[in-house]
């Protein structure tokens, strides 16, 4: 048996391995019985205990304290001797079995075992079983620490955030271990075909995001804690040839380029904030790599979506059905998918900006013309009116369809039993992406039919526009966001699957990216309406919108969000460069008045439904309405 002290816990003697970033640290130490992750952040430790199989370790507490629950999440210890560190144990030990590329197959919560207390000595005991791990993490405060910060919150920490990877929701600090286990990040969900849970770098991209909306707002500094801990574990997963391997699809760890993608965006978002050798070297590795994903195109580059397009070998050892074609002179094994292209050029650029390095600067170009030309073709346009009106049908909420004539539901029966099966076979012979009523395909090759990437399309297209203006047609995007809105699309969503659900995250996010380049007052009732269905849906609050998204702004020049007392009040921080606008949303059923904890700006202009001025000091918000609060009036 293996026992640890607390003071042995947080600072073990040896260590194999450590990693060192500008503000924080970590070193990983093994035993016979366990393995511990250390995370340092200069007088705050955190401690990942994982036992091993069939083995058990004691915690021994040598102090007293008393434990409660946090609104936080999960128990904070107070020491009985003031001089002493808090606890905070976020969650409980948790029981999983793992596979040998470190995926989870299987977890479940477990209490501890063999608790005793002697005198002011207190131990538990971790047991593993048979074929499964446990899991814990400690953390540990000094004295002098405001421990209120994880004692009390304003609305904006519990509201609620929409999360890119498993598009689930994060409510508090202590909800990030759902997430991070063990120093890495996983999504929540068991991946399809083969029901495990796997890594994810989008989930890490959001979660950082989150917390830097929360820290700047708050100005608590736990939230900048949990986000050099995310930052420690993204740099530790990465590959030795720069790249991050998932293994969704397949029992090889095959890579998803859109979530390498995130480790990039989130490491940028770090390295402006604080430039790190490091996290420099884990961007040059993990952009050199991303440089290599791609295909080339008649008409350039083409950043591909994972590392299964490489090849027809690979392809064929995933679990899609695609039809071989070479569209535009691409490799057959490569689906033409367009959000990860959009999302590697756009990091790829981002890049460049950063840190002046240049050498992709030809390869960037590249990919703008390969952009420019897919999203431009569009053969058969007499065909596909014909085919998408059929289709567009099929798009319509319950309540529109069911009011359609007979003749038309017959025709919406055939498109969503017919005319959607054909339309991978109509693509390979007229190949387009960009429909005529609006509506963009998510790739070119794939016999599936995905109308939940509409707006993550969008999402991706109008963040193409912000990095580069001008680049394609932007009658494109603005169609495809009407139609989006007008169509009833945003309704059908509600009725697809739960796993389905989510485009309305992305949807708002597209949205906030459009009113960073439009003036136009319909985006911003486009987006209260979007927040309103995230908040009915409970999905929570899309991460951009607290106004700390790296990619739209950086750390120094972004606007911190107000602090109102008004749970039932969302805030859009549309804020950018000197100009200065919030949305608020009141999503209840009554009236509300705003109560300042954190006042903005004296001299902003506050409008009803961004139209009528409000003349009052006080603002208050009618039942299932928005105010717009700005610098420059819209």
């Amino acid at each position: 048996m293996t026992s640890f002290t607390l003071s042995e816990l947080l600072n073990p003697v040896d260590s194999s391995d450590k990693l060192q970033l500008s503000d924080a640290k970590r070193s990983i130490h093994y035993f016979d019985a366990c393995e511990l992750l250390v995370d340092d952040f200069k007088k705050i430790k955190s401690v990942f205990i994982r036992v091993h199989e069939d083995h058990n370790v004691t915690l021994i507490f040598d102090k007293a304290y008393n434990f409660e629950l946090t609104i936080s999440g999960g128990y904070l210890g107070r020491p009985i001797e003031t001089s002493q560190p808090y606890i905070w144990i976020p969650k409980l030990a948790i029981e999983r079995q793992i596979n040998p590329n470190k995926q989870i197959l299987f977890e479940q919560p477990t209490p501890f075992s063999g608790f005793s207390w002697e005198g002011n000595k207190a131990s538990f005991s971790l047991q593993a079983p048979t074929q499964r791990k446990l899991d814990l993490i400690i953390w540990s405060f000094p004295s002098d620490f405001p421990i209120e910060e994880l004692l009390s919150s304003t609305s904006i920490e519990t509201q609620g955030y929409f999360l890119w990877g498993s598009h689930g929701c994060i409510n508090n600090p202590a909800d990030l271990y759902r997430h991070l286990i063990h120093g890495a990040i996983y999504d929540l969900r068991y991946s399809w075909p083969n029901n495990k849970k796997c890594f994810s770098e989008n989930e890490a991209h959001a979660l950082y995001t989150v917390f830097s909306g929360l820290e700047k707002a708050t100005e608590k500094s736990i939230y900048r804690c949990l986000q050099l801990q995310i930052v420690l574990s993204v740099v530790q997963r990465q590959a030795d040839d720069g790249g991050w391997y998932h293994g969704m699809w397949t029992d090889s760890s095959e890579c998803h380029y859109r979530l390498h993608t995130s480790a990039l965006h989130l490491l940028m978002d770090e390295y402006q904030r604080e430039p790190c050798l490091e996290i420099e070297n884990a961007l040059k590795k993990g952009v050199e790599f991303s440089s290599k994903t791609t295909d080339t195109l008649d008409c350039g580059a083409w950043f591909l979506h994972d590392s299964l397009e490489l090849s027809e070998e690979a392809m064929n050892k995933g679990p899609f059905n695609w039809i071989t074609n070479k569209t535009l002179g691409k490799s057959v094994s490569n689906m033409l998918v367009l959000n990860t292209h959009l999302d590697t050029s756009i990091a790829i650029n981002r890049y460049q900006k950063i840190t002046g390095d240049t050498q992709y600067a030809g390869l960037i170009e590249s990919a703008l013309q390969s952009t420019r030309t897919v999203l431009d073709f569009k053969p058969a346009e007499w065909l596909y009116k014909r085919l998408f009106w059929a289709i567009g049908l099929t798009m319509l909420p319950t309540d529109k369809a069911s009011q359609l004539p007979a003749h038309v539901r017959a025709i919406k029966r055939i498109a969503w039993q017919f005319l959607i099966k054909k339309l991978p076979d109509i693509k390979a012979r007229f190949p387009r992406l960009v429909m005529p009523n609006g509506y963009i395909d998510r790739e070119l090759s794939l016999r599936t039919w995905a109308i939940d990437y509409q707006t993550i399309n969008l999402m991706d297209l109008a963040r193409h526009a912000y990095a580069f203006p001008g680049a394609f047609d932007e009658k494109i995007l603005d169609k495809a966001l009407e139609f989006t809105q007008t169509s009833g699309l945003i309704k059908r969503y509600r009725e697809l699957t739960p796993g389905k659900r989510y485009s309305i995250g992305f949807w708002a996010e597209a949205l906030y990216y459009r009113c960073l380049t439009k003036p136009d007052l319909k985006y911003r009732a486009w987006l209260a309406e979007a927040m309103q269905e995230c908040h009915d849906l409970n999905f929570g609050l899309p991460p951009s919108l607290l106004g700390t998204n790296g990619e739209a702004l950086t750390n120094l020049k972004s606007i911190t969000s107000p602090l109102i007392n008004n749970p039932e009040v969302l805030i859009a921080n549309l804020s950018y460069d000197q100009h200065i606008e919030f949305l608020l949303l009141n999503t209840s059923n009554l009236g509300v008045t705003i109560d300042w904890l954190q006042v903005p700006l004296s001299h902003m202009d506050w409008r009803h439904i961004g139209t009528q001025l409000i003349q009052e000091k006080v603002l208050t918000i009618p039942a299932k309405s928005w105010i717009i609060g700005s610098t420059v009036s819209h």
